[in-house]
């Protein structure tokens, strides 16, 4: 190489190392990176932390939307912090930024993926045929409480009953929609309409969710499957996993006879309260 190619050249590198150092670090701009990157993940695992607990975040809903909006947001905070990581001038800097801001895309695309899969997939009952219907009447039973009393249904002293078939105390769907109706028994019992709960959970199992829930919610264990087996609602693991119920809610009028149903693809999706209440008015206001 020419000494005098070598020279310019030497002197152009030591021109663009003048010019990088003397280029601000742009403090402000480097913040609200910063800002936008922990507010991306905040954010997703405020949504993943809060979907299990919360109606907002849609638990009920086939498609829980304000969780999948809750992610998407995360997504593009996390963005708008790599764009901003991107223009800091300071070489170090935008490389530390952009690394960050990576790792944080990275975690809720990927982590948020799961979770969509998990809800639209993950969450689906196998396939079953309830054998009941509206107009029919529900089966007889006996069976156990928490408490070791049997309960004997349909109730014909009560204006109607509400009947929760829940997958298992296991379950934290069924946690949550058993504490929402435990909260609202007296919406519930305005107008004599009783709840009762059905699992194939054993005794001991129910008696420990009962505790967990503070409830008096009659929490019924149908362990030999002997109303769940017949109605179709029992779901079998190849795995030697113990069976578990498949959900369903009914509405039974005081002679017993099936007013309203609620059956769902997924064991996640569950009718809000006021759906619930909604249904029975029409069946308290006719006793």
């Amino acid at each position: 190489m020419p000494p005098e190619v070598a020279a310019a050249e030497a002197h152009l590198a030591d021109e663009l190392e003048e010019t990088w150092s003397a280029l601000p670090f742009q403090p402000i701009r480097a913040v609200l990176a910063l800002v936008f990157i922990a507010g991306g993940f905040a954010l997703y695992e405020y949504v993943l932390l809060s979907f299990w607990s919360s109606s907002s975040m849609g638990i009920h809903d086939r498609i829980p939307y304000p969780a999948y909006f809750g992610m998407a947001a995360a997504m593009l905070l996390c963005l708008i912090g790599v764009r901003l990581a991107l223009g800091v001038w300071s070489p170090h800097a935008k490389l530390a930024l952009g690394l960050l801001a990576f790792f944080a895309c990275a975690a809720v695309g990927i982590g948020g993926g799961r979770f969509v899969s998990y809800t639209m997939r993950g969450t689906r009952n196998p396939p079953f045929t309830l054998r009941l219907k509206v107009g029919d009447r529900f089966p007889s039973y006996a069976l156990p409480d928490q408490a070791g009393t049997i309960h004997q249904g349909p109730d014909p002293t009560s204006n109607g009953t509400l009947v929760v078939v829940y997958r298992g105390d296991f379950d934290p769907f069924a946690r949550y929609e058993l504490s929402e109706l435990n909260a609202h028994q007296a919406d519930l019992l305005i107008d004599g309409l009783q709840t009762v709960a059905i699992s194939a959970d054993p005794i001991d199992r129910s008696k420990m969710l009962s505790a967990f829930l503070r409830t008096d919610i009659p929490l019924l264990g149908d362990e030999k499957e002997t109303l769940l087996g017949p109605l179709g609602l029992i779901q079998h693991h190849k795995n030697g996993e113990p069976d578990n119920a498949i959900p369903a809610f009914f509405l039974l009028d005081r002679d017993g006879v099936v007013r309203w149903i609620f059956t769902s693809p997924y064991y996640r999706e569950m009718p809000s309260i006021e759906t619930i209440l909604s249904a029975a008015a029409p069946l308290t206001r006719s006793n």
